[in-house]
């Protein structure tokens, strides 16, 4: 998660509105990802589904599974330390 914050925090990855208007709120809020669908991330950021899958793409994932299970993987950490 530190690695995808310093990419936007550096600005080494160029997003466009949209795709930034999802990170931060996958950021902000990483259950929406972890446990939820690209359709429902997609509406919790109004933007299309597809655009959630163009975020995960960007950021080096296969697939927005892959993207999930990142996510997952996070809270998962988070919930034993």
């Amino acid at each position: 998660m530190a690695e995808l914050r310093g990419m936007f925090a550096s600005r080494t990855l160029r997003l466009t509105k949209q795709l930034e208007q999802v990170a931060r709120k996958a950021l902000a809020r990483p259950e929406l990802v972890a446990f939820g669908s690209a359709r429902s991330v997609a509406t919790a950021c109004s933007v299309s589904p597809t655009t959630v899958t163009r975020l995960a793409t960007a950021l080096g994932f296969e697939s927005f599974r892959d993207f999930k299970t990142f996510f997952q993987q996070h809270l998962r950490k988070m919930s034993h330390s």
